[in-house]
């Protein structure tokens, strides 16, 4: 399944909703990284990444989100991940990430405030 992103503006300049759908894995989550990383670039620091239409997560999609959270901290900003499938949230249970990342379970998380 091919990996596509769709960016949404929220209401600061600095934040965004920023929705992936397909697998992230290897590939997609190379993808995704190259993706995430020009979106932070382009000033929009403060990102809820919904994952809600990813069906694999790999070590290339987290791989993606952690450089991503990086990116954001180092200019001052927050990564939330919006995580409702079972199978996406063990394996960021499983990794430890949900202990680095804020993990929202549905659509509730509409702003990425630090």
């Amino acid at each position: 399944m091919n990996t596509k992103i769709e960016v949404t503006q929220l209401d600061h300049l600095s934040d965004a909703r920023v929705v992936v759908a397909g697998d992230l894995d290897d590939a997609g989550g190379k993808l995704t990284r190259q993706q995430l990383k020009r979106v932070v670039e382009s000033g929009k620091i403060n990102l809820v990444v919904d994952l809600d239409g990813v069906g694999t997560l790999g070590s290339g999609g987290l791989a993606a989100l952690i450089a991503t959270l990086r990116l954001a901290r180092d200019r001052g900003g927050s990564v939330r991940v919006q995580a409702s499938q079972p199978h996406i949230r063990k394996v960021m249970e499983l990794t430890g990430l949900t202990r680095i990342f804020r993990l929202s379970p549905d659509g509730a998380a509409t702003h990425a405030a630090a």
